[in-house]
Parts: structure tokens; C-alpha cells; sequence
């Protein structure tokens, strides 16, 4: 790998990061920004498949889904990034998909990405 590919690769990741820090939280463990990623990529995903996904496991898949939710379990707000949806097909589950904000900021991300 050449100095400038490196150099852009890492300027690239210090915007992505940037980014996340800014429209989330200053202080966002680098775990929840990694759900946030993870949902965009798999929507519709239940705690188990996206804990599958990350290698996490489901007890902190759940914290990390509800922090990026409306609301936390605390009854606090959360981030507002992600909507919490019962499964349609199976009224135990609970999937997630991103909400407006959601959106937003997975495009910001992409495009940071992209250029």
C-alpha cells in the first residue's frame, strides 16, 4: 500500500468517525456506532441475527439497539436512530430499521465513505 492511499484511507475513516462522534454523541462507544452500520446494512434484523452479526452477545446487542432507539430502557432518550418493530411474523420478536434521522445519517456516512 502506497503512503497516499494510506493517507486517504485514513482521512476517509478519521470523516466516518468525525461524523459519528458529531450527529450521535461525543462520546459513543465505537460498539453502538458499529450496530448502527450493521442495521443499515441488515434491516429488519432481530437482536439474535444482528448479535450473530457482530459477534456480540444478545444481552449486549440489546443494550446497544435500545441506546440507538428512541427511548432507552430507563425510560431516557435514546439516540432516535433506529425504530423498534414487532416481527409481523413472529409477535415475540422485536426487528429494527432505521428511522428518518436514521436514514439521514446512514446516507451522510455513505457518502463520506464514497468520496
Amino acid at each position: 500500500m502506497t503512503d497516499d492511499k494510506m493517507t486517504k484511507g485514513l482521512r476517509r475513516s478519521d470523516r466516518f468517525l468525525t461524523a459519528i462522534r458529531s450527529s450521535i454523541d461525543d462520546t459513543i462507544p465505537v460498539q453502538i456506532a458499529h450496530t448502527f452500520v450493521k442495521v443499515c446494512m441488515n434491516p429488519g434484523k432481530g437482536v439474535v441475527e444482528l448479535a450473530e452479526l457482530t459477534g456480540a452477545s444478545k444481552s449486549t446487542m440489546s443494550r446497544h439497539l435500545l441506546d440507538l432507539s428512541e427511548t432507552l430502557r430507563t425510560g431516557a432518550p435514546g439516540y432516535g436512530l433506529l425504530l423498534r418493530t414487532v416481527d409481523p411474523t413472529n409477535l415475540r420478536s422485536v426487528v429494527y430499521t432505521l428511522t428518518p434521522r436514521g436514514k439521514l445519517f446512514r446516507n451522510t456516512l455513505a457518502d463520506i465513505m464514497e468520496d
